[in-house]
């Protein structure tokens, strides 16, 4: 479908920070054919998308604070005449229901895989979950591709505009300005290479031990002499902090907005992090990144592209990994072989392969 003049789409996801992110290669792709795209998130997530250059507005949707269907209706009251077409590459009732009162013309959603199954999926634990109001919801539905790079398969929504997805798009996100001066003023000190290590994450399990992260920290900075910035959440103030402290010359950066967090990974020569979104914000933002997996696994989706310098790092061999397609809070077998038995200089190597890379 050829964009006509002043059309207009909506992309809704109101899922977590790195799902957000790789959300991005969609708007890229309907901008690049026509299209003028508005983003609709959470709150939490909406600093991400400012200053992108392929999104118009970024609107929100605080589905935490209004979890009521009549809350849900106020707000899709709001988007009704404003829009020619609407996608939803979250898989939720919640997103589902919101782009169907909308009354968009064009609803765009997910249609979900049938067996056969591809390799590493039997395993129904392994697949995504999807909401049963989807053939009432969308009037045009695409095929959902199980181990295809997560960035396209959202970018596969274009297709029910009519729009093609070529293999190597990728997502991009801005960064102000002012940012990018505050993470050169934070950074100018720390030499380079520059390196930062994000240890943390929302879900516990998939954390690679505090100690183990030292252990690369300090390879990296005695092989390299890498400048080193450990950097995560509030909430991952502990992880950081134990990192910062048994490097030398490690600095920190802890609870950071988000257009700070941009600036400081699009000034990075490489990103460490656990499976989490700091990977997903480093591909979109150019910067080569290594990756440890524990309880899940890059064949999911959730990875970085094959054309984005990157290294997925996960201890081979383990007959209990991946649990599951979303990780528990912690290890069912209460040992969390996946990642205590990891080798830090698997990951050092990774990291260092990268930097010596052109």
């Amino acid at each position: 479908m050829v964009a006509e003049e002043n059309s207009r789409a909506l992309v809704i996801n109101t899922a977590f920070l790195g799902d957000v992110a790789l959300t991005t290669p969609l708007p890229r792709l309907l901008a690049e054919n026509g299209w003028t795209v508005d983003a609709l998130v959470i709150p939490q997530t909406a600093e991400l998308l400012e200053d992108s250059p392929d999104i118009d507005q970024v609107l929100t949707y605080d589905k935490r604070r209004d979890r009521s269907l009549a809350g849900l209706k106020r707000r899709a009251r709001t988007l009704r005449g404003r829009y020619d077409a609407v996608l939803v590459p979250h898989r939720s009732a919640r997103s589902a229901l919101l782009a169907f009162h909308s009354r968009t013309p064009l609803r765009v959603g997910y249609r979900p895989p049938r067996p056969p199954w591809p390799p590493g999926f039997a395993d129904r634990r392994l697949r995504p979950h999807f909401t049963s109001l989807a053939r009432l919801c969308f009037n045009r539905r695409v095929d959902y591709l199980l181990g295809r790079w997560e960035g396209l398969r959202m970018a596969d929504l274009a297709r029910g505009l009519g729009i093609e997805v070529p293999p190597d798009l990728n997502g991009r996100l801005g960064v102000n300005p002012a940012d990018r001066r505050w993470a050169a003023a934070e950074l100018e000190r720390l030499p380079r290479p520059l390196v930062i290590c994000f240890p943390g994450s929302v879900w516990p399990s998939k954390r690679y031990p505090a100690q183990s992260w030292s252990e690369v920290g300090w390879m990296l900075v005695h092989e390299r002499h890498c400048g080193l910035l450990a950097a995560g959440s509030a909430a991952e103030r502990e992880q950081v902090e134990t990192l910062r402290s048994e490097v030398p010359g490690c600095r920190a950066a802890v609870d950071l907005n988000l257009g700070r967090l941009k600036a400081l990974i699009a000034a990075a020569d490489l990103v460490i992090c656990n499976d989490s979104a700091p990977l997903h914000l480093a591909v979109c933002l150019s910067t080569p990144v290594v990756a440890v997996y524990g309880p899940t696994d890059p064949r999911f989706g959730f990875r970085a592209p094959a054309a984005h310098p990157h290294h997925h790092v996960r201890l081979e061999g383990l007959e209990c990994r991946p649990c599951r397609l979303r990780p528990p809070r912690r290890c069912p077998l209460d040992h969390h072989n996946c990642l205590k038995r990891l080798p830090p200089e698997t990951i050092a190597a990774a990291a260092l392969q990268l930097l010596d890379s052109p």
